[in-house]
């Protein structure tokens, strides 16, 4: 399963649909109505992104000025791939142990059915980039 090969992979393909997601007319108030900073940390390699919904910003994680997370998921950068897909079961993910949540869950809960509508944003971004190495099919 393919990866990212750095932040700036991280931030310009997971980052980003949260930028675009923040300014949906249909996803922006509910995005920053669960008042969510989430840190994505990821594995393979070392990376991380900070978003702010409420604040509407994401910052690369080591970037000076990025609020604190109240929940942080972390994961490879190939489970990261592919949960944006819509590839991964989180609640199973988590259970095998591929995906570890910390920080205030219920937080982060809210953000799960919105992120389904993430998912296309994710997949449209990689194909418009030509990055069919990242693309998971089946």
């Amino acid at each position: 399963m393919p990866g990212f090969a750095d932040e700036d992979e991280l931030y310009r393909y997971i980052g980003g649909i949260f930028e675009a997601a923040l300014y949906d007319p249909e996803l922006e108030a509910k995005l920053r109505g669960t008042g969510l900073v989430l840190r994505q940390q990821c594995t393979d390699p070392e990376s991380a992104l900070v978003i702010d919904l409420a604040g509407g910003t994401v910052w690369k994680g080591a970037e000076h000025g990025a609020p604190a997370a109240h929940a942080t998921m972390t994961m490879s950068t190939e489970t990261a791939n592919a949960y944006w897909q819509g590839k991964v079961n989180l609640t199973f993910a988590m259970a095998k142990g591929q995906v570890k949540v910390d920080g205030t869950v219920t937080k982060l809960l809210q953000l799960a059915p919105l992120s389904k509508k993430l998912f296309p944003v994710y997949v449209d971004r990689l194909k418009a980039d030509g990055r069919d190495d990242l693309l998971i099919t089946g």
